[in-house]
């Protein structure tokens, strides 16, 4: 189990942190794109500012290789090669969504576009720069140069007319090489969320055991709570066939002595004392019907009337078995509490198991003498006012406390009149 937990993780780890960092390189690819671009924008902001504009309105009138073509052309180039940009380029915008070049500034390796010939820049990136707007494009592929990115800034005469659009292209090589910096300073970062999430798994595991670890050990104070109250119902048992046979030897007697009459009426009394608590009809939850009954027929052979108050409820808020615990608990003191009583009062335990709104309320009242000394330690763990050396004596006050904690529940406690009375509020 552990070797597939392991296995799983890491298989989780390598998955999520791959996925993590191929979406990390691709944001950081866009977001280089994105601040190159607004670089290369400005640029062209200010070459096309400084362009001289007449000489390009006089280029336009003929669109011949002339004087006024070159001189644009040589400006151009004044910029290209120091900033080692592909090309630096003046786009012609017509009533089509196809832009012409009319001017570029080229590598020397590079043959001079011909005057009007089609640009590949996307004719959605035409129609913004037609309506006066900056552009950048994404990757384009080109045919002879590689890959590269587009960006372009209108450009207007002295009378506010859209002469064109000055472009300039930036090989890809380039948005590589920023990607490439920005992931390599980040690399601390990357770092960091990989240590991170071997420490996110590493406490999902430690979680996982300390779960399993308190699973553990409720499971062996609930243990504990059923042998103790199966050895309760063995030594009622016990007690009632020792009961079963005294009667047997009455009643043979009385037989013996032909006493009809006296059998009769002895059967019948005995047969009203014998008849076990009928809680079936008040008491839903099973896992409480079979609780009281046992409970219920340990007092009875201990003389000790036990009554109930119940309501037809499962209680299903509360888990089964902190059910039991909080009964158990409480039932168990209660009847050793009031068989060893030795006061005036009688001997009566009583149980109120109801729903109040929202609220659940728990709680046994029995007669009892207590010292000031277990009034006030009742709920310590280890603290018993028994002589008894068994392990789970002291502690079932304790185990119900905690239980109730669990639930954010309130404990209510009073001693009057010889009488223990505990309340619990869940």
């Amino acid at each position: 189990m552990l070797t597939y937990f392991v296995g799983l993780s890491l298989f989780l780890l390598c998955s999520l942190t791959g996925m993590k960092v191929l979406i990390t390189h691709y944001s950081v690819g866009k977001a280089a794109q994105i601040a190159l671009a607004e670089q290369y924008i400005g640029i062209a902001e200010n070459i096309a500012g400084q362009l001289d504009k007449e000489a390009y309105e006089q280029f336009l009138l003929t669109k011949q290789d002339n004087a006024h073509r070159q001189e644009i052309k040589t400006y151009l180039e004044q910029y290209r090669a120091p900033m080692d940009a592909l090309f630096v380029y003046i786009l012609l915008l017509d009533e089509t969504d196809i832009s012409k070049v009319m001017v570029s500034a080229l590598p020397p390796h590079v043959n001079d576009v011909p005057i009007g010939s089609p640009c590949t820049v996307p004719p959605a990136k035409v129609i913004q720069a037609k309506n006066g707007l900056s552009y950048y494009t994404d990757i384009v592929k080109g045919e002879h140069d590689g890959s590269y990115l587009s960006v372009g800034v209108p450009f207007y005469s002295k009378d506010g007319t859209m002469l064109g659009v000055l472009g300039i292209d930036i090989d890809a090589k380039d948005l590589a090489d920023v990607s490439r910096q920005v992931v390599s300073s980040d690399a601390f970062i990357y770092g960091i969320d990989v240590i991170f999430a071997v420490a996110l798994l590493a406490v999902v595991f430690i979680l996982n055991r300390l779960y399993k670890s308190r699973l553990k050990r409720n499971l062996k104070e609930t243990e504990e709570v059923y042998l103790s109250e199966l050895e309760k119902v063995m030594d009622t048992i016990k007690s009632s066939r020792h009961d079963i046979m005294n009667h047997l030897h009455v009643i043979s007697g009385l037989i013996d002595m032909e006493m009809y009459s006296d059998v009769a009426e002895y059967l019948k009394q005995l047969k009203i004392e014998s008849q076990p608590l009928d809680l079936s009809l008040r008491v839903k939850s099973p896992i409480l019907l079979v609780l009281f009954h046992s409970k219920w027929e340990l007092a009875y052979s201990l003389n000790i009337q036990m009554s109930f108050e119940t309501d037809w409820q499962e209680y299903d808020r509360i888990e089964s078995f902190d059910l039991v615990k909080i009964y158990a608990n409480l039932l168990d003191n209660a009847l050793e509490a009031t068989a060893v009583y030795s006061g005036q009062q009688p001997k009566n335990i009583h149980v109120i198991c109801k729903s109040l709104g929202k609220k659940y309320v728990f709680a046994v009242e029995n007669t009892a003498l207590l010292s000031p000394e277990a009034q006030k330690r009742l709920f310590q763990r280890g603290y018993t006012t028994k002589k008894s050396g068994k392990s789970v004596r002291g502690n079932g006050l304790t185990i119900v406390k905690n239980t109730v904690e669990k639930y954010q529940g309130d404990i209510y406690y009073h001693y009057e009149q010889e009488k223990v009375f505990i309340q619990i509020m869940l």
